[in-house]
């Protein structure tokens, strides 16, 4: 009986924080938008319509999520609130290019798309089956930028499949896909001769990706690809080594691929061409320096000054607006979620389930830092996307997806976690 009312207790207080970290997160929603919708002599309509929609969607999906499934309802507030946070900028700051209520809309989708991932991981469990047949999907879907009807080339990179003014990014959609082959190719599979097929099928994906010039996604599958090695397998040697070749084939495209040698010269010294090819980089770091400590205020700065601002630079435009501090918070909920993550990684009952979750926050973690490292330029530029925050349908919803799988693992934890708590109390109630 004590231990039944200690669990009580300890469910009714994570349930009284979540309820305060969701009222936190809805009134930053209603506020942030309130202040742009008045903060012109006109009334913005459309930001008025967003200040009552984001916070009740926002709570809809967590009451809804929560009575479907046991899920951890901290990761997904925080979730709602970069992607809120995506939106309110945008709605700040974007041109009639790139409207807050496109982003809105590709953020619809993603919570479907995050209820499909809960809903896929909990209620399809042959997943080592079909693992060689999703390598197959996952080969094709990143191939397809080179047909020739389709294919498009953004920024010097082929990996965009467009049709009728619409475009997806298949690298983007594929990062889940290929975190669960690898979890179905890494599973119970701790000699390194049974992982080389499963190796072998990451090394054509970044292949792929290096021939497309999609440098950034080629980072983030091969350092992912080590990062699950090594949680499935402990085998330092190997983990090790491929760090070792993955930096030799750095160094070679540094030597043979001038896209690979202008990224490096310009993060050395982007004031070598700052009104051209560094300008991007230069004004990045001039908006960070005039954000200080508390930023600017919404609609003070001038972030439109930075090409891409609305996605490759977003973290710039953020930090000027809304300062330091808030910058180092916004890095601050990106580790929380991927500690939340780690957590669901190490409660898993399976080790797919288990590598799946790691690997899901791992690329989570990673494409974090290399935009916001690229920002402030302590990395060279690498072209991925700040998640869930940055203009942009294929990552958000692929980010979302991924999100779900996540959730859909921890309630299944939640879950497994009651069931061990009732056949406890049942062999106590027996004895």
């Amino acid at each position: 009986m004590q231990r039944e009312r200690i669990d009580e207790m300890r469910q009714a207080l994570m349930r009284s924080n979540t309820r305060l970290l969701l009222s936190a997160v809805m009134m930053f929603q209603a506020a942030a938008m309130g202040l742009i919708a008045f903060q012109s002599g006109t009334v913005n309509v459309q930001a008025l319509i967003l200040a009552v929609a984001m916070p009740t969607v926002t709570a809809l999906t967590a009451s809804l999520m929560g009575r479907l499934w046991p899920v951890d309802r901290a990761i997904l507030i925080l979730v709602m609130f970069l992607c809120s946070l995506g939106i309110i900028t945008l709605s700040d700051i974007a041109r009639a290019d790139v409207t807050p209520r496109t982003q809105a809309i590709y953020a619809l989708a993603g919570l479907c798309a995050m209820f499909v991932g809960a809903a896929l991981i909990r209620g399809f469990r042959a997943w080592k089956r079909f693992t060689p047949a999703l390598m197959v999907l996952c080969v094709l879907a990143l191939m397809s930028p080179y047909l020739p009807v389709v294919g498009v080339v953004k920024n010097g990179a082929r990996n965009w499949v467009g049709f009728r003014g619409m475009s997806v990014q298949p690298s983007e959609f594929m990062k889940p896909v290929m975190i669960l082959c690898l979890a179905g190719g890494f599973a119970n599979r701790p000699r390194f001769v049974k992982c080389l097929p499963t190796i072998g099928f990451a090394a054509v994906c970044c292949g792929i990706l290096l021939m497309q010039r999609d440098l950034g996604a080629v980072l983030l599958y091969f350092l992912t690809t080590v990062f699950m090695y090594y949680a499935a397998t402990s085998n330092a040697f190997i983990a090790l080594s491929g760090l070792g070749m993955g930096a030799g084939a750095a160094v070679l495209a540094y030597r043979f691929i001038p896209l690979v040698q202008t990224r490096v010269e310009l993060w050395r010294n982007p004031w070598s061409d700052p009104t051209n090819k560094g300008l991007q980089l230069v004004q990045a770091l001039i908006a960070i320096g005039s954000g200080g400590l508390f930023g600017m205020g919404l609609g003070l700065g001038r972030p439109r000054s930075i090409p891409l601002y609305y996605s490759d630079f977003i973290f710039a435009a953020i930090t000027e607006e809304f300062g330091l501090i808030f910058a180092i918070g916004l890095l601050t909920i990106y580790v929380l979620i991927i500690m939340r993550g780690l957590i669901v990684a190490f409660n898993a009952r399976t080790s797919f389930h288990s590598l799946a979750s790691f690997g899901l926050v791992v690329i989570l973690g990673l494409q974090t830092m290399l935009i916001v490292g690229g920002n402030t330029k302590l990395i060279p530029l690498t072209g991925v996307t700040l998640p869930l925050v940055c203009y942009g349908g294929s990552s958000l919803v692929s980010t979302f997806f991924s999100m779900g799988v996540l959730l859909g693992i921890s309630s299944m934890n939640a879950e497994d976690e009651g069931r061990d708590i009732e056949k406890l109390e049942m062999k106590e109630a027996m004895s």
